[in-house]
């Protein structure tokens, strides 16, 4: 399962056809599951991954993936490169660190 969900939550419907950033948008929010963070792929026009950390009421980051030209990046809300897709551990673990899951 790819999308996690805050329990009572109905998953929200996939209307948009399946892209590259969405499918890498995918894989981070797996990578994320050992970080016991909340993860939705939001699909309102360019797709996003929302991760937020359960125990905030504050720590929410929107993710976005760019193509490059050999991979994806991931992007904060602000900007700031986290990561590539073929480095999605650590991406997942930078993402972690900006919810304040993690102190490593």
């Amino acid at each position: 399962m790819a999308e996690s969900r805050q329990p009572g939550s109905s998953p929200a419907p996939s209307t948009a056809p399946s892209t590259a950033e969405r499918r890498e948008l995918s894989r981070l929010a797996t990578a994320l599951t050992e970080y016991g963070v909340w993860t939705r792929i939001i699909d309102d026009g360019v797709p996003f991954l929302r991760v937020s950390n359960p125990e905030s009421d504050y720590a929410i980051e929107d993710v976005s993936c760019e193509r490059r030209s050999h991979d994806h990046a991931f992007l904060a809300s602000f900007g700031v490169y986290l990561g590539s897709s073929d480095s999605i551990a650590l991406t997942a673990k930078k993402v972690a660190w900006l919810v304040g899951a993690t102190d490593r």
